[in-house]
Formats: C-alpha cells, structure tokens, sequence
C-alpha cells in the first residue's frame, strides 16, 4: 500500500525546507567567497606601506573566508534560480552578520584593537555607514586597516549584496528578493526589468561619483591614501576619517564646499541621479521627496548659520561654512565634523539632533528613516487634523500628483511606530548600563540613524570606547539594524517567519 497522504505532506514539507536551507547556505557562501575577494584590496595596501602584522592579518582572514565559503560552495551548490521573500530576508539578515563578524577579524588579528567586542562594533559601524568608532587615536593604526575601515563603508553604502548582484548572473530570479530586503526606503523600485540591470547602473553610478570625489581631493591637496579614504567614507555616508580632526584636520574651505557637495549627491536617490545623467533632469526637480529634503537642508543650514554668526566669534562665511557642514553631515547621516557644535547654543543642538532621525532620500546611501517618510508622516497629521474639523471630506494623502497608496501609509506609520519603539527600548538599555540620559538618547539615535557623532559622551570629538560591553551590543543592533531598516531583523526572532 502506497504512504498515508499525511506522510506524504510531511515528506514533501521536509524536502522544501532542505531545499530552503541549502539554497540560503549556498548563497551564504558564494557572498563568503566575494568578500574575501574584497579583502584582497586593504591587503596590497598593507603590503605597500610594509606593514608586516597587519598583512599576515588580511591573509589570515582573507584564506579563512574563502575556504569556508569554497567548502560551502561544494557542499551546498544547488539552483537558485527561485527563491521566495522568506529565504530573501534571512539571507541578507544572515549575510550582514557575516560580513560584520569576517569584517571584525583584520582589527582583531592585527592588534589595532585587542578585545573582539570592540573589533565588531568597530566593522558593524564601517559596514552599517554608522562611523562611531572605538579607536581613540586613529593616527596611529596603520594604513592597511584605515583603508579597511572606510572601504567597509563603501561596500555596504550601496549594499554589498546589491554589488554582487550587479557583477554576478548566478542568482537569477532570487536576486529581486534579495534587492528588496537590502535597499532602504518604502519603496523598492528598479530602473531596468531585469534588477540586475539596475543594480549595475546604480553602481557604475555610484563609482562614477567616487571617482569624480577622489580627484577633487586630490586636487584640495589630500594624499591619494586621504583621498580614496575620505571618498570611501562620504560615498558611503559613513564618515570614518583618517585623522582624529576628521576634514577639520585639513582646514581647507575648498575641501569643506566639495565633501558637502558630495554628501548632499550620496543622500539623494540614485535613480534620479541616473535620470539627470541621462539628459532628464527635469526628474529631479518634480521629484517631491527631492524637492523636501533639499529644501530642509537649505532651511536648517540657514537657520542654524544665522545663530551660530549671532551667538560666537566667528566671521559670517566661517558660520556659514561649519553650520552648513554639520547640518548636512548628520542629515545625510555621515557624521564628518569640522566644528565642535556641542559648544554652540542648544537650539541648533535640537535642530542636529532632529537631522539624526530624518535621515536622507529612500535610495541613497544615507540612513535613518528618509525623508519620505518624514514627509508622509507630516502630510498624514495635517490630513488627520483637517478630518476633525471637516468630518464629511475625503482629502487622502497625496505626494507630489499622485494619491498615497493606503497600504504604503499604513507602512509607513508602522515603521515610524517599530522605530521609536526600537529607540525607546534601547535608550532604556544604554541608560541601564550606567550611561547618563542625554547620552544614552543621543548614542541611539546616532546609531540607529547611521550617522556616528553624537550629543553628550559621544560628541563629534569624542569616541565609544567608554561605553560598557552590555551598551556596544545594543549599539551594535541599532547600528545594523537601522541599515536593514530593522524589519529583516526583527522577522528573525517571531517563529512564524520559520514556519512554512
């Protein structure tokens, strides 16, 4: 007699799950391979500046991470040609610890930081864009592992899988979902039908601009290792620098108007830079998120700008200069300073501290919540009030010309909902471990919006050496989840996303 068909839904329920498994771990392990490749790049630095500990280092890590992604290859190789959202979310959730926890073993190894701990919060905030770092001298660690940092930045600026993604035709049609739960923002549109197509465009894009930023630097007088190093770091918006002064190190206005420039580039949407580079620029200007979020710049640039001339020394295009600096590198959530803004007045320390929550446009390489969302969320009060007084009107949330989907509404508030859940939750962890309130809320903002410095203990001239293990594991979270935008997290611990 044939199997009972309970046995029968078992069997094959068991088989979809091995099938599910085996294709992830494949994956897992063909993106172990591609990253020790990247690993060969800080390495020849290394070997070019004789930097023997921190050379052996890279080979180290880089002989570890190919063998293990090579055994998994073999072990593993099956067809990945299908792939649903569920294996796309772990597979990037999973992909991200990995890289962090690889990224971590080139500080480790070389002693530029003797506690693991540190070595992961250091490559969790390299790879997140985040920029709050550890090192409390970075001028004395050597240059293999400063080019490690801020190449970290630039790998997971654009997204490390969506580079894969681009270079490689292995995925087939599991590459959309891996594109969706990799790229920031509402909305995951694609410019091409093929999303290879347009992961390739948006990274030629993306090295389009960084060499463009490069030789500007150059220019300014930056050494071609400052140069790449700083370029990596605003790309990216991640804001590790080569020196403890960060740009203020170079006292160079040219240098300050070109990193704004490029930071305000690298926080806008890629897609629309791809329209403008292809003779639409016309797509740019109606673009309402643009058009908010440029806007908000200029404003908060401007405003503070006004109260720093009025409340400090400074002459007015000095004001103008490091205000504008520092508001559009904690908007773009970069975190490059040239100016200790924990000494101007409070007012323009509540306008920066709301730049660490907006965050720039869905799509950029910018963190935090977006703008859109901000935008949304301010729309959908003002509808919210207009209903109370005018019960009988249907006024739905528009943007731009078009009708707000309801659907993308209700997740837009249940992500500003997740988020500030997440803020407060963690706030009162930091707080538990024995750090003062106004630290505590600025450290988590930072770090949930990817931007670095902060308020308080952890200001733009300060570090997060001093925060207690307990308090870097939750940083750590913050800063990794902000960039997976918390969700491809969060699905990891609930059972129903393991269940078929």
């Amino acid at each position: 007699m044939g199997a009972a068909p309970s046995s029968r839904v078992a069997s094959s329920t068991r088989r979809t799950a091995f099938g599910a498994v085996r294709r992830v771990l494949f994956l897992l392990s063909s993106l172990l391979l591609f990253l020790a490749g990247t690993l060969l790049i800080p390495m020849a630095v290394s070997i070019g500046y004789g930097e023997g500990r921190t050379t052996r280092s890279f080979i180290y890590a880089v002989v570890l991470t190919a063998s293990v992604g090579a055994a998994g290859l073999v072990a593993f190789r099956g067809q990945l040609t299908q792939m649903s959202r569920r294996e796309g979310f772990a597979t990037v959730a999973l992909v991200w610890i990995l890289i962090c926890l690889v990224g971590a073993l080139p500080y480790y190894w070389s002693g530029s930081l003797p506690h693991f701990l540190d070595s992961l919060f250091e490559s969790v905030s390299g790879f997140s864009g985040t920029g709050a770092s550890v090192i409390t001298d970075v001028e004395v660690i050597d240059k293999g592992v400063l080019f490690w940092r801020d190449f970290s930045h630039w790998l997971g600026g654009m997204g490390f899988i969506v580079l894969y993604i681009a270079l490689f035709p292995l995925l087939g049609l599991g590459a959309m979902q891996l594109y969706r739960a990799e790229t920031p923002g509402p909305e995951k549109g694609h410019l091409k039908p093929r999303i290879r197509e347009t992961a390739r465009i948006l990274w030629l894009i993306y090295v389009f601009f960084s060499a463009v930023l490069t030789v500007l630097l150059r220019l300014g007088g930056m050494s071609w290792f400052d140069a790449f190093c700083h370029m990596f770091a605003a790309m990216g918006t991640g804001g590790f620098s080569t020196h403890n002064a960060s740009i203020g190190y170079f006292h160079s206005a040219y240098i300050d108007w070109v990193v704004i420039v490029f930071l305000w580039i690298a926080a806008i949407n890629f897609s629309l830079h791809y329209y403008v580079l292809t003779g639409r620029p016309l797509r740019l200007l109606k673009d309402p998120e643009w058009r908010f979020f440029t806007g908000t710049l200029v404003v908060f640039s401007a405003i503070v700008t006004f109260v720093v001339w009025g409340t400090t020394n400074a002459s007015f295009l000095k004001s103008m200069r490091d205000s504008t600096f520092s508001v559009v590198s904690l908007i773009t959530t970069t975190g490059f300073a040239t100016a200790d803004y924990e000494k101007w007045v409070p007012i323009t320390q509540l306008i920066l501290f709301f730049c660490m929550f907006m965050g720039g446009m869905a799509g950029s390489t910018a963190g935090a919540m977006k703008a859109v969302r901000v935008q949304l969320l301010a729309k959908y009060g003002v509808k919210e009030v207009y209903r109370l007084i005018h019960p009988q009107v249907v006024s739905p949330v528009r943007l731009g010309n078009k009708t707000v989907d309801p659907q993308l509404m209700r997740g837009v508030l249940a992500f500003v909902a997740l988020y500030l859940g997440i803020y407060v939750l963690a706030v009162a962890g930091m707080s538990a471990t024995g750090l003062d309130f106004a630290t505590a809320m600025s450290a988590v903002a930072t770090c949930m919006g990817g931007v670095g410095p902060g308020l308080g203990g952890v200001g733009p001239m300060d570090t997060y050496a001093f925060i207690d293990p307990a308090g870097k594991l939750i940083l750590q979270f913050c800063m990794l989840g902000g960039r997976l935008e918390f969700y491809t997290l969060v699905m990891l611990v609930f059972p129903a996303f393991w269940r078929r």
